[in-house]
């Protein structure tokens, strides 16, 4: 049998903005494996292909990690590998990185994310998607302004090629 996979994109709901590239990434992901249309239930969305489950969380950022560990629970979702795709500001879109969690994480969703599947037996990663570049001496309210915007007409264009590097 083989081992169940989980993409878990976070952002916020509404508008689509840098904060909300995981699930941009996610639905190019879905379409690359060519899956079902992602169905809504409840706070997240969902579709399965074989081992690979693809869900957008429809939540905010600090509600991610309840939402993953209420979907692993009404999905009855086993053991499994997690992928939490996310907006990574550190890094220049189309740029990827996949890690392990770290013991502090400073992005919000993956601290939630962090907080909630800690103790569950699951192995968990990290897929950030570039956003960047990111202001230069950037205050904290200037980031969550820069995270909070759109993308530029060119930086959309190059959302797939972050796909290809996936």
């Amino acid at each position: 049998m083989s081992t169940t996979i989980v993409f878990f994109s976070i952002g916020n709901p509404g508008p689509q903005t840098r904060h909300s590239v995981g699930h941009l990434v996610l639905k190019e992901l879905a379409d690359a494996f060519e899956t079902k249309q992602l169905v809504k239930h409840g706070k997240y969305s969902i579709t399965r292909l074989d081992n690979l489950i693809f869900v957008k969380s429809n939540a905010y950022m600090n509600e991610s990690g309840a939402l993953l560990r209420a979907f692993l629970a009404n999905e009855r979702v086993g053991e499994c590998t997690i992928v939490v795709v996310y907006d990574d500001f550190e890094l220049d879109l189309p740029k990827v990185r996949v890690q392990a969690l770290k013991k502090n994480e400073s992005h919000n969703g993956i601290k939630a994310v962090q907080k909630e599947v800690y103790s569950l037996p699951h192995t968990v990663y990290k897929l950030g998607v570039g956003v960047g570049p990111k202001p230069q001496g950037a205050s904290k309210d200037t980031m969550a302004s820069f995270v909070l915007s759109d993308f530029t007409p060119q930086q959309k264009q190059s959302i797939p090629t972050a796909m290809e590097a996936v």
